[in-house]
């Protein structure tokens, strides 16, 4: 199963959202579709992933950055 798949589904409706608008969130997507390992994904794709579902880093808890957790089910 890959990560795109493993993302609660709040965060794929925004991700698939942003990914009309701009062609780096598609990047991302398939990105997403291509790893299964969160700890696969480095820092720049965590930070994309933040902006492109709209989530707040204040929000997200080191724990939640490191092992996934705020982003996936």
């Amino acid at each position: 199963m890959t990560i795109y798949e493993n993302l609660k589904p709040e965060l794929q409706t925004e991700l698939d959202s942003s990914s009309v608008k701009y062609s780096t969130a598609m990047r991302l997507k398939y990105v997403l579709l291509s790893k299964s390992y969160w700890s696969d994904l480095t820092v720049d794709n965590v930070k994309d992933l933040v902006t492109y579902t709209g989530q707040s880093t204040s929000q997200v808890s080191a724990f939640g950055f490191m092992y996934g957790d705020s982003f996936l089910k």
